[in-house]
């Protein structure tokens, strides 16, 4: 056990962050912004002849309420889309890489910024796409 989450916390602290390139692998749309990204191998994989890799993609997003009243924001309302239209539902919690994760929960009033940290769990452990909100 003492192993395990030595291993995870390895991960965490090792985890690549994406460079910076001149076109970024994963940006927002509409009201999102993404800040940065680090692409996190699972820990959650389990060990067995078809244990695909998974990878979570880490993302510090800001998020502007651009709508005409005020709402409370929902991470899994965040959503990744792939080159080839794969989706992926944000999440903040239910894996070790979110240690120390803690996302407002309080409303977000029209015109409004506020960061969030979201994770998508995807096979592609270099996944390139877009970062939207859908309310």
């Amino acid at each position: 056990m003492f192993k395990r989450a030595l291993l995870a916390l390895a991960l965490v602290v090792g985890a690549s962050w994406a460079p910076a390139l001149a076109t970024p692998s994963v940006t927002g749309v509409g009201d999102v912004r993404v800040l940065t990204v680090r692409f996190i191998p699972s820990p959650d994989a389990g060990a067995g002849l078809a244990s695909g890799g998974l990878t979570y993609v880490l993302a510090n997003v800001e998020l502007t309420n651009g709508t005409a009243h005020d709402f409370t924001p929902s991470v899994s309302r965040f959503f990744l889309t792939g080159l080839q239209n794969q989706r992926y539902q944000g999440t903040d919690s239910g894996s070790s890489v979110f240690a120390g994760v803690s996302n407002s929960q309080r409303p977000l009033k029209q015109g409004d910024k506020r960061r969030y940290t979201v994770g998508f769990r995807s096979p592609d452990p270099v996944i390139t796409g877009t970062v939207s909100y859908e309310p």
